[in-house]
């Protein structure tokens, strides 16, 4: 694997989300819910989905200096 640049992920993240043509906040959520339903096997996973969402709801804020 070769290492790519931030904004190259960033891109390629940005085209899978709206390949879907589905809120990517909301397939989260929904995914988080299915989550919770398994249990404690899927703690770590929990976490990772929760990481995301904070990602994607910053992803239109501009940082102050």
């Amino acid at each position: 694997m070769d290492p790519k640049k931030l904004s190259t992920i960033r891109q390629e993240v940005q085209q899978a989300l709206t390949a879907t043509g589905g809120d990517p906040i909301r397939w989260l959520e929904e995914r988080m819910a299915a989550v919770k339903r398994q249990g404690v096997d899927a703690e770590g996973e929990s976490e990772v989905l929760l990481s995301i969402r904070r990602v994607l709801e910053g992803a239109g804020q501009k940082k102050g200096r």
